[in-house]
C-alpha cells in the first residue's frame, strides 16, 4: 500500500504508463485479422453460401443474454441485406434452459442450424441433428470441452492462427457474415454492424485490447451516428449521458439483459431490429418496465444473499461464498454473485433450485477452479470471470465443503482486505494536476474497460463537506495541497468522514449535465485505518 502511495504521478508519466497498455497490439480496423484467420469459418462460410443457392432453410439459435441476442441481431440484418429469411430462435431461460437442446431442434422444420455464442460443449445435440439429417454449424467463444460435438466449428479458442482468443460470440457473428460476404461476392459494409457489436464486446466484459479496443472504439462511434430506430431512441432516453463504454455497460446492457432476466430475450432482439419506431417505443417501455422489476428483485435477493453469508461463523476469514435459496431468480443470480463479488473480494456463488440446483458464479478463474470440483457437479461452462453451475441438492455440502478448503482463490488470500479495495490505482496524484488537460489526456485512450482499465488515482485529502443525495449516494468536497475537489460515490453515505484525513481512489469523469470535471470515488477510508 506505501509503494502506491510513494509513487506520485504527473501528467507525462500518467501518459507513458497509458501508452504501455498498447505497445505490440493492434489500435486501427484495417489491422484486424481477416475472417480467413479463424478455424473453418471459410469452409463455414462455403456450406451456407451452398444452402441459400439451394434455398434450404437456415434457423440460428442464440443465447438470451446481450451477447447472444445481439450475435442474432447481426445476423438477421446481415441476411435481410442479401437477402435471405432466417428463423431466429433465442431459448428461453426458464422454460429451455441455456443454448441449443434437443427439445428446440423437435420444434424446427429447418436443413441448417447455426448456434451463435452457444453450442461448443452441444456433443449430444450434434449427433442428434445428425440423425434427423438437419446440417449443423457451431459458431461460439465459451471454453470448449476435451470432446467436441460432431459439427462444423468456429470457435477462437480452437483457431491457432486467429491472434486474440478472447472475443464475444457477437464478434464471431460478425466475422461470420464478413466471410459470407466474400464467398458471396456481396457490397455490404461490415462498419455498420459495429454499433451492434459494441454492445456485446461491453456485455460480455472482453477485454479492451487489440481486437476488441479496436472494435469497440469504432463501434461507440458508429453508434453515436446510428439511424437504428432502436438507438435513436436509446439515445434519446439516455441523452444526459456521455456515448461511452461506461453508458453501455451501466445502462444500455442493463436494460436490454432485462427481459432475459425476467422472462424473455425476444422482446430485446424485437426491440434492436425494429424498424417501425411507434413498435420500438412500445418495445423500450417493456424493456424498462422489466428493468424496474430486475432492480427491486435483485435488491431484494442482494441483502438476503448478503446476511446469510455474513450470518455465517468467522465469514471475513471463508474463501468462498456460497449461498442458496430455493426460490431465488435464476434469472437474477449471476447480479447478485457479481455484486457479493465486489464487495467481500471473495468468489461468489450463488444458487438457486430449478430441479437440480443452478447457479452463477463470479470471481477470477472461475472455470480453472470449478474443473477441480467436477465430481460435484452435473454440468458447468463459461468464462474466466463467470460461470453458470448445475449439481444435484445432495452434493451441495460436499462442495461448499471442498471449496471452503481450498487454497486456490487466488487474489482473495489477501490479509489486508482494506488495502485490496485500493488496488488497480496507477499511483498518487496531487489535486494541482487534476484539470481539464488531464481529463483530455485520458480521453485519448478510451475506452476503458476490462483490459484496459480506467485509470484510477490515489489521494489523501480531508473531507469538508457531505451532502447525502437519491436513496444512498454521497457527494463531497474533497482539500488536497489547499485545492477543493468535488467528488461523488454511489451507494455509500460518507457522512462519518466529514472533517477526516482520508485516502481515496477515484477516476475522473465530466457529466454531459452540467460539464463539470469532477471525481468519482471507487474508494474511500480514514488514514489512521492504515495506521
Amino acid at each position: 500500500m506505501q509503494n502506491l502511495i510513494n509513487k506520485t504521478l504527473d501528467k507525462a508519466s500518467i501518459k507513458t504508463l497509458l501508452k504501455e497498455r498498447f505497445e505490440n497490439q493492434i489500435t486501427t480496423l484495417k489491422e484486424i485479422p481477416k475472417p480467413a484467420t479463424l478455424d473453418n469459418l471459410t469452409l463455414i462460410a462455403q456450406r451456407i453460401k451452398a444452402a441459400i443457392l439451394e434455398q434450404k432453410k437456415i434457423a440460428i439459435v442464440g443465447d438470451y443474454d446481450v451477447d447472444g441476442v445481439v450475435s442474432c441481431a447481426i445476423l438477421q440484418e446481415f441476411f435481410a441485406k442479401i437477402p435471405y429469411p432466417l428463423e431466429i430462435v433465442i431459448p428461453n431461460r426458464f422454460s429451455d434452459g441455456y443454448g441449443i437442446s434437443k427439445a428446440l431442434i423437435e420444434n424446427l422444420d429447418v436443413q441448417m442450424i447455426i448456434t451463435v455464442d452457444n453450442g461448443i460443449n452441444a456433443t449430444e445435440v450434434a449427433d442428434f441433428c445428425k440423425q434427423k439429417g438437419i446440417e449443423l454449424i457451431i459458431t461460439d467463444h465459451h471454453i470448449p470441452a476435451k470432446e467436441l460435438p460432431n459439427a462444423l466449428i468456429c470457435n477462437p479458442k480452437l483457431s491457432a492462427e486467429f491472434i486474440e482468443k478472447e472475443i464475444c460470440g457477437a464478434c464471431v457473428a460478425w466475422y461470420l457474415c464478413g466471410s459470407i460476404k466474400e464467398a458471396m461476392g456481396l457490397e455490404i459494409p461490415m462498419v455498420e454492424f459495429l454499433d451492434y457489436l459494441a454492445l456485446a464486446i461491453v456485455s460480455d466484459v472482453m477485454p479492451l485490447r487489440g481486437i476488441n479496443w479496436v472494435l469497440l472504439k469504432k463501434g461507440l462511434s458508429v453508434f453515436k451516428e446510428s439511424k437504428r430506430v432502436a438507438f435513436v431512441l436509446l439515445k434519446e432516453y439516455f441523452k444526459k449521458y456521455n456515448i461511452d463504454s461506461r453508458l453501455i455497460g451501466y445502462y444500455v446492457v442493463p436494460l436490454l439483459n432485462a427481459p432475459g432476466r425476467m422472462q424473455s430475450a425476444m422482446r430485446s432482439y424485437e426491440f434492436l431490429i425494429q424498424k417501425d419506431s411507434k413498435k420500438a417505443f412500445v418495445l423500450l417501455e417493456q424493456l424498462l418496465t422489466f428493468n424496474a422489476k430486475r432492480k427491486t428483485l435483485q435488491s431484494t435477493m442482494y441483502l438476503e444473499a448478503k446476511e446469510q453469508f455474513i450470518s455465517q461463523r468467522d465469514y471475513l476469514s471463508l474463501p468462498f461464498i456460497v449461498v442458496y435459496k430455493a426460490n431465488w431468480n435464476e434469472g437474477v443470480i449471476g447480479i447478485v454473485a457479481a455484486m457479493l463479488y465486489e464487495e467481500f473480494l471473495k468468489p461468489a456463488i450463488v444458487l438457486t433450485k430449478e430441479g437440480h440446483l443452478k447457479g452463477s458464479m463470479r470471481g477470477v478463474d472461475c472455470m480453472g477452479i470449478l474443473e477441480n470440483y467436477r465430481q460435484f457437479l452435473e454440468n458447468f461452462g463459461g468464462h474466466s470471470g463467470a460461470a453458470g453451475i448445475v449439481l444435484k441438492e445432495e452434493n451441495l455440502e460436499g462442495f461448499k465443503k471442498a471449496l471452503i478448503q481450498s487454497q486456490q482463490i487466488g487474489d482473495t488470500q489477501e490479509k489486508n482486505l482494506l488495502a485490496q479495495r485500493f488496488k488497480g490505482v496507477l499511483g498518487n496524484l496531487s489535486f494541482k494536476e487534476v484539470d481539464e488537460e488531464l481529463f483530455l489526456l485520458l480521453q485519448n485512450f478510451e475506452p476503458y474497460g476490462y483490459g484496459n482499465a480506467l485509470p484510477r488515482f490515489l489521494t489523501q485529502a480531508r473531507v469538508r463537506e457531505v451532502r447525502i443525495f437519491g436513496d444512498y449516494h454521497s457527494s463531497i468536497l474533497l482539500e488536497n495541497e489547499g485545492i477543493t475537489k468535488e467528488a461523488v460515490m454511489f451507494n455509500r453515505d460518507l457522512r462519518d468522514l466529514k472533517n477526516q484525513e482520508v485516502l481515496c481512489s477515484y477516476s475522473l469523469y465530466k457529466s454531459s449535465f452540467h460539464q463539470r470535471l469532477c471525481l468519482q470515488l471507487a474508494e474511500i477510508a480514514p488514514m489512521k485505518a492504515f495506521e
